[in-house]
């Protein structure tokens, strides 16, 4: 039991670790810094919020006005800045990473 949970993960490790960081030195030359190499984490991501003519950061904005008496609020489009690539805190993995990471087992 012992070789056959070791063979299996030596097995996905050399498939991961072959997708991910092996280095083909004719393509690449031999001035190639492994640093470079793809890696199954994702660092960054496009930010989802906007920056208006103040410097506030959200998602939406919106803008009081008065239409016959009565006070409406309308979504505010103009002069907003998107906010552009944000470090996550943690590293995620990439939604393409071909290995199951853990299988709960199934209780009914």
């Amino acid at each position: 039991m012992g070789q056959k949970t070791s063979s299996m993960a030596r097995k996905v490790s050399q498939s991961v670790s072959s997708m991910f960081g092996s280095t083909n030195d004719s393509e690449t030359g031999p001035g190639f810094s492994s640093a470079l190499a793809i890696t199954p984490f994702v660092y960054t991501k496009k930010g989802s919020r906007f920056y208006d003519e103040d410097g506030d950061l959200a998602h939406e904005f919106y803008e009081e006005k008065d239409i016959g008496g009565h006070t409406v609020m309308e979504q505010h489009w103009r002069n907003l800045t998107p906010e552009g690539e944000v470090k996550l805190p943690i590293p995620r993995l990439h939604m393409d990473f071909p290995v199951v990471i853990c299988e709960a087992p199934y209780s009914s």
